[in-house]
């Protein structure tokens, strides 16, 4: 399900639902651990006693305000017009709903407003408590390290005038939020278990007026982190979190833009803050916070995979935004194995993740690893080099991380010179593809860099011999004269010339030149063979079944948005920006509300497909604009 307005500060991050509810609330020291798990926290609004819980048919507009990480929600409620702006502070572990009623009426009216509290603690409804605590006039969710507190506050610096907690999910009891519905509250002061809880704030309103208030939600590990941050609220504090937040986010996405027309600026931007919100204070960057997921697999995507979060530390860095690349860079020198590869995939705390990559096929032991990943966070880091000529902060790099993984991928190798086996970015087959190739071709090519930089040229003609080696195996093995094209792998000593859309890379990561004639030809093919019926868009592979829809011969697969930004990125590398161009047109045409861009569109429909957002898709926005925007800036001089 698409998650709307993702609002974070490396500590926390919560997402909405079409419907405007929170369904992900992720905290800790590494924004792990999610504590809503894709309940809804709802809203209500009662004008003059009549009840409605917000939901999407109310709604007008939900998007990021003007440039900002601060979500904007625009609705309406029996002629009184709602205007809520949402954000997590920059600093402090406290989200807050900053909401501004205007009277258009004519008459006076009573507004309550209801909120709705739905945790499920460390993921699970297990051994809760929500509790009322006068000294905070809000209710505290607590259970072991992780404590909770919801409250309010009005322009008159009034609080909420009622409250309730339950147990929800247990036999017929639903939960407090049926307790609001009839506008009174049960003041019920404790419960625990499975557990929820609703506050109430009322006033009245005059004719043709405004009236604001707050509602925050504070983070802590204990009641003293609550405490002290309850102790500073008050309105001047609450309006001071509103205005820091806010010049913070208009300052942060104006570093780098690319310079086209404003649509693509501003998804420009929202891109970024999607980006910005999936990584965590140490540095890792999440595939994606949408938990639905965890519905149908029991596992999801708040993982962070090193390709992933290689592409999107890269993103941030082109546009101006290196903190979340440094620091990326920084975690990866203690995820990386003794043997000098990366794992599959790791928690947010940097541990190592649950993975489906076996140890053994065939009765043969082998590495449960995508080499692309080690060769990403290596090509990534000579990018960001190449960039800034920042040696103080890479130079402690060139030995922990660079040397370690070039020497694995130098050993990593078949008698040709190719990378041995391992799996491919689809997660689904076990050889040697031809995007593996060419990202560890881009790997020791980079690491031949940074051993010029550093005056090892023993090493550098090694590694960049290796690379050489490479992709001369690359043309003898892969290449088909009959079918004009690349192959994407080879498995179990059989060329797959299926059609992939990873074939890209080829060009992508400067294996080959993109004007070379295989390279063209391969390239034709997938837009030939890739371009799907009807929706436009590109798919991953001939007959892709991941998630397919329906049984459908002439839909060779769902439309990725990566795939699709691969070949706009391809055909801005031989020069055709009218057709670059197009395929960045399909790729906005299918953003979702506040430019979230998903994994897959259906393609019946256009509508988001699998999860979303997809850190990876807008990380590829990024990347693609910039170059699109380069290209265009030097076409025209």
């Amino acid at each position: 399900m698409v998650r709307y307005i993702p609002l974070g500060n490396g500590k926390m991050l919560l997402t909405f639902d079409e419907d405007y509810r929170i369904v992900d609330f992720y905290f800790s020291e590494t924004a792990s651990g999610n504590h809503a798990a894709g309940h809804p926290f709802m809203y209500g609004v009662s004008v003059d006693d009549n009840f409605k819980w917000i939901d999407r048919n109310q709604i007008d507009s939900m998007d990021y305000y003007d440039h900002t990480m601060v979500g904007t929600v625009n609705y309406s409620s029996d002629g009184i017009n709602f205007e809520n702006k949402d954000f997590v502070d920059i600093y402090r572990n406290v989200y807050v709903r900053f909401i501004t009623i205007s009277n258009n009426s004519g008459v006076k009216k009573n507004v309550k407003l209801f909120f709705h509290q739905n945790f499920y603690i460390y993921g699970n409804d297990i051994g809760d408590t929500a509790a009322f605590y006068p000294e905070f006039n809000g209710i505290l969710h607590y259970k072991e390290k992780r404590y909770f507190m919801a409250s309010t506050i009005d322009q008159n610096g009034k609080s909420i005038d009622q409250y309730a907690t339950g147990v929800k999910d247990v036999g017929n009891l639903k939960g407090t939020w049926k307790d609001a519905e009839d506008n009174e509250l049960s003041m019920n002061p404790v419960s625990i278990g499975s557990v929820d809880s609703v506050l109430r704030h009322s006033f009245d309103i005059e004719a043709e007026s405004k009236f604001y208030l707050y509602y925050y939600i504070i983070a802590g590990e204990n009641y003293e982190d609550i405490e002290e941050i309850s102790m500073d609220i008050n309105l001047e504090y609450m309006e001071k979190l509103n205005r820091r937040t806010t010049n913070y986010w208009e300052l942060w996405s104006s570093k780098v833009l690319p310079g086209l027309d404003s649509e693509t600026n501003a998804i420009f931007r929202r891109s970024l803050f999607i980006v910005k919100s999936h990584s965590n204070s140490i540095g890792a960057i999440a595939a994606s916070c949408d938990s639905d997921i965890l519905k149908i697999s029991h596992d999801g995507y708040y993982y962070m995979w090193p390709r992933d979060a290689s592409i999107a530390a890269y993103a941030l860095s082109i546009a101006g935004h290196t903190e979340s690349g440094r620091k990326f860079f920084s975690m990866s020198t203690s995820l990386m194995s003794g043997k000098g590869y990366m794992y599959h995939k790791y928690n947010m705390d940097g541990s190592p993740a649950s993975s489906w990559l076996p140890h053994i096929m065939n009765g043969k032991e082998i590495y449960p690893i995508q080499e692309d990943e080690t060769a990403l966070l290596i090509y990534v880091l000579w990018e960001y080099f190449k960039k800034y000529n920042d040696i103080g902060f890479t130079a402690p790099f060139y030995e922990s991380i660079v040397i370690r993984a070039a020497e694995f991928m130098t050993e990593f190798v078949d008698a040709d010179g190719l990378p041995r086996e391992s799996f491919d970015l689809w997660e689904e087959r076990y050889g040697i593809h031809a995007y593996t190739v060419s990202t560890t071709f881009a790997a020791l090519k980079a690491a031949a860099n940074f051993a010029g930089v550093f005056g090892d040229q023993a090493l550098a003609r090694k590694y960049s011999d290796a690379a050489d080696r490479m992709v001369n195996a690359f043309d003898r093995k892969f290449y088909s004269d009959e079918y004009r094209r690349y192959a994407r792998a080879i498995i179990n000593g059989k060329l797959d010339f299926t059609v992939d859309s990873a074939l890209s890379s080829i060009a992508i990561f400067g294996m080959k030149a993109p004007t070379d004639s295989r390279v063209l030809s391969t390239m034709e093919a997938i837009m030939e063979k890739l371009w799907v019926n009807g929706s436009g868009g590109i798919a991953r592979y001939e007959n892709d079944n991941y998630m397919r829809i329906r049984d459908d011969s002439n839909i060779t697969g769902n439309p990725w948005i990566i795939t699709t930004l691969w070949m706009a990125r391809y055909y801005i590398r031989i020069g055709n920006l009218e057709k670059s161009w197009s395929l960045i047109e399909w790729v906005k045409s299918h953003r979702q509300k506040s430019g979230i861009f998903s994994e897959q569109i259906n393609p019946y429909t256009g509508e988001p497909h699998s999860v979303s957002p997809l850190v990876w898709s807008n990380a590829e926005f990024i990347i693609a604009i910039l170059e699109y925007s380069s290209a265009y800036r030097n076409q025209k001089d």
